[in-house]
């Protein structure tokens, strides 16, 4: 049974009242993932909200509650009704295809930036996890040489993100909810909502065997590689993301 929905932290770029855009952040991230992305689609027109997970930045952490049907029970609760484009990154990006397929998310467009749509087991989401937690540097200047397209504004929220994040209930929801496989999915959630899967040139979870399989599901021009970027395409390719979201939204839109 699923525990009751929690109040989120969101973070808010452009005007009340303009198409809105939810950003949802991968597994120990934070709203400030999306620190450059929500003044650029702002300034485009967009009202772009980030909540942020349970356990993750300044969101509740409760010591229950991070099963797949309560995180998006917490995200339904800050979804506004007519919600115009949907992003999911990573860990986000298995969440708004669980909730595009549920029925709770009904967006114009959606943008799965490198999304975790297969997970095997509990053993690799968690040695993931582990591996994050004693390895990835907790300072600007290591984030930065670990992930050289980024500014310092992206370290710096990825390095609070890091001392925000309840390990606990990261390995509850990336791990607690294993296995999952969306793969075979990936043509109903087109048929339900134009969507551009946004890859990276290699991913660790849309490995190229899975890649060739989505472009036979969905078609070459809803599968959009960058080769130059990594898991964060937002951070190391940020024109390139924008001009995705963009296009597509105005797509969908009709202009």
């Amino acid at each position: 049974m699923s525990a009751p929905a929690l109040p989120l932290n969101v973070a808010a770029w452009g005007r009340p009242g303009d198409p809105v855009c939810l950003c949802l952040h991968g597994i120990t991230s934070n709203a400030a993932s999306w620190t450059a992305v929500g003044p650029r689609l702002a300034a485009l027109g967009l009202r772009v909200l980030a909540p942020e997970l349970r356990g993750h930045g300044e969101s509740p952490k409760p010591a229950g509650g991070y099963d797949t049907g309560t995180l998006l029970a917490d995200l339904g609760a800050v979804v506004p009704d007519g919600m115009d484009v949907l992003i999911g990154h990573s860990f986000g990006g298995y969440l708004a295809q669980e909730g595009v397929l549920r029925g709770l998310f009904r967006p114009r467009a959606m943008v799965l930036e490198d999304p975790v749509s297969h997970q095997p087991d509990r053993e690799v989401p968690t040695a993931m996890l582990e591996w994050d937690r004693t390895n990835l540097p907790r300072d600007i200047d290591g984030l930065l040489a670990l992930n050289p397209g980024w500014s310092r504004l992206d370290a710096a929220g990825k390095l609070l993100s890091l001392e925000q994040t309840d390990w606990d209930a990261a390995r509850a929801a990336f791990a607690g909810n294993a296995p999952w496989d969306l793969r075979e999915s990936a043509a109903e959630v087109a048929r339900h909502v134009p969507t551009r899967w946004l890859l990276p040139g290699e991913s660790r979870f849309v490995p190229a065997a899975d890649a060739e399989s989505l472009v036979a599901a969905v078609g070459p021009e809803a599968v959009v590689t960058v080769p130059e970027a990594g898991h964060s395409i937002h951070r190391d390719a940020l024109d390139t993301f924008v001009t995705v979201v963009d296009d597509l939204y105005r797509t969908a839109a009709g202009s």
